[in-house]
């Protein structure tokens, strides 16, 4: 996932990255989500200057065998 802080000449461009179910999906500090298991996660990212926050939300599925 990529994050842009808006605006694009903010002192403090840090956002943290954060999964509601590392066991569905993970996410790194750098945006990279990473598939555990199926099911539903919610990823947000939150400005680490002022709290602002946005949010994703990934469904994990088995992959089709015949895919």
């Amino acid at each position: 996932m990529t994050a842009t802080v808006e605006p694009s000449d903010a002192d403090n461009q840090s956002v943290t990255f954060v999964s509601d179910d590392d066991a569905v999906a993970s996410v790194d500090g750098t945006g990279l989500v990473t598939a555990n298991a199926e099911g539903t996660a919610t990823i947000t990212v939150t400005t680490d200057d002022g709290g602002h926050t946005d949010t994703a939300t990934i469904n994990v599925t088995e992959p089709d065998p015949e895919g």
